[in-house]
Formats: structure tokens, sequence, C-alpha cells
């Protein structure tokens, strides 16, 4: 019997695990592969062409022969990928993402923060006791700022839809926003590519935020490194127009090279260090 090649080894490994799980983050796949980013979204790309699994932004689901499964466009529009299901992936790495974000923002700042898992991770890291105006679009993002008695909080008005724990932008109702000086927008993405910048599923937010971007000065991009090289459905902005993107200690150093290589500011957020360490 012909041995098997490495690579179909460790696409059978880690469709063992995806059995298993059910549905896992690919930052856990890469460490229980012990593989780089780029070759672990390769085998998955094969893996999913073999309809074996479904592969969206941040995880994986195991799919096998069942053709009613979801696939990845619908994964991430719709409202069955549930605002609760995203919180759990790479949540380690959006917790650090946010409290580096965090120190980015001064007082009596007025800053634009989008919905989104990654966003909120940003907003509870914020000082509870810092003053500042906050605008948004998630309804996430309003339920943290309760307990913030020095915000002054502003919605964008619209149609509230509680899976995506969005306010989904209208042009009959939303409020207009692009003549507020912002001091810094903060947002979270569907994909990073270096060849067409962020992109987004949302065209809500798409529309929307486009409206905001030119008048202000810092656009401050949320993105954990699952989202490097992933193309959602439609371009939003280019990487010269950001400001600052902030991601986290998993990122594969190729794309850390590649930022520096088109002078694209990052912060990396560290890893977070073990519960109970003193130093």
């Amino acid at each position: 019997m012909k041995e098997l090649s490495k690579q179909k080894q460790r696409q059978n490994f880690l469709l063992d695990i995806i059995k298993r799980e059910q549905m896992i983050s690919t930052t856990e796949l890469a460490k229980l592969a012990n593989c780089s980013y780029p070759t672990l979204c390769r085998d998955l790309q094969t893996l999913e062409n073999e309809k074996q699994i479904t592969h969206f932004h941040g995880g994986v689901q195991f799919t096998g022969s069942n053709i009613n499964q979801l696939t990845p466009h619908t994964l991430a529009c719709s409202d069955y990928y549930l605002y609760d299901t995203r919180t759990q992936l790479n949540r380690t790495e959006k917790q650090a993402i946010g409290q580096t974000a965090a120190a980015l923002v001064q007082p009596n700042d007025i800053i634009f923060i989008s919905h989104g898992t990654t966003t909120s991770e940003f907003a509870k890291a914020l000082d509870p006791n810092m003053v500042l105006t906050v605008i948004t679009d998630g309804l996430d993002i309003i339920n943290i700022f309760q307990d913030h008695p020095n915000v002054r909080l502003y919605t964008t008005g619209g149609t509230m839809n509680y899976n995506s724990m969005q306010i989904e932008h209208n042009p009959y109702i939303s409020c207009d926003i692009s003549n507020i000086n912002l001091t810094k927008i903060f947002i979270g993405i569907g994909g990073f590519s270096f060849s067409r910048g962020v992109t987004f599923y949302d065209f809500n937010s798409f529309e929307f935020l486009r409206q905001i971007i030119p008048n202000n000065r810092e656009l401050i991009v949320l993105a954990d490194s699952t989202k490097f090289e992933s193309i959602a459905l439609a371009n939003f902005i280019t990487i010269d127009q950001i400001s600052m993107l902030v991601t986290d200690w998993t990122i594969d150093p190729l794309y850390v090279k590649q930022m520096e290589d088109m002078h694209l500011p990052y912060l990396i957020a560290p890893r977070p260090a073990p519960y109970g360490n003193s130093q």
C-alpha cells in the first residue's frame, strides 16, 4: 500500500479534529497541527473542496456528507451564524487586541466603534471612568457603556438586528454623522488582503462607514490573525487609508514583513500571561 504523503496525513489529522469538535477556531487548529497559518489555509481549502468542511473567517465547521450545511458566505452573512457563536472564536486573541487598542484612546476623544466581537472586546477594555464621546452601530457596544458614567453615547439609528447585535443602516431613518469630527474610528472587518485591503461581508456597514472615513483622521482596524489574506464580499478601503492595524501574537511573520514593506503601521497584541502569574 502506498504511503500517504505528509500533506495528506496532516489533512486527515485536521479532519479528525474537526469531526470531533464539530466547530473549532483556525487558531486552535494551527496550534494542534503545529503548522503555519498559510499551510493550514491550503489544507482547509482542500478539505472544503472535498465537501468535508465549511471554512469561514476565524473557524471551521464539519459538514461531511451533509448537503444541508451552510456555505462559508451564508455562515458569514446570515443570522444563523449568530453573534454568540462568533464571540467564542479566537476569544483570547480578540481580548488581547482589545486591550492593546484601548491604549490608543485619550480622554475627551470622539470615537466611532463598529459592531462586532473584536470591537466589543475593545470597548470592554476601555477605562470605565474615562471622559469620551462614543458613536456606535453596535447593540453589544451600547450594553457595555451602560456602566461608564463619563461616556456620552450616541447611536447611528436604523433597524435593530439582535442576532448580529447590529443597528443596521437605513437611509430613511439613520442619522447623518458624516459631518461629525471624530478623532478616531475603530472597526472590525470581514477580511484583510495585501492586494485588496479591508473587505466586508456586510453592505450595511460598508455604505455607512464610507460616509464617515473621508473627513476623519485616524482609522484603526482591529483584526485577529485569521482575517489576514481572507477576502470578504466587498472591497471597503485600501491599505493606504489605514492609520493603524492591531492584530494578535499568532500572526504569521511573513505578514508582519509585508506590513513593514508596505509601511503599514501596526501593533501586535502580546500573548496574555498565564492566569495567576505574578510576574
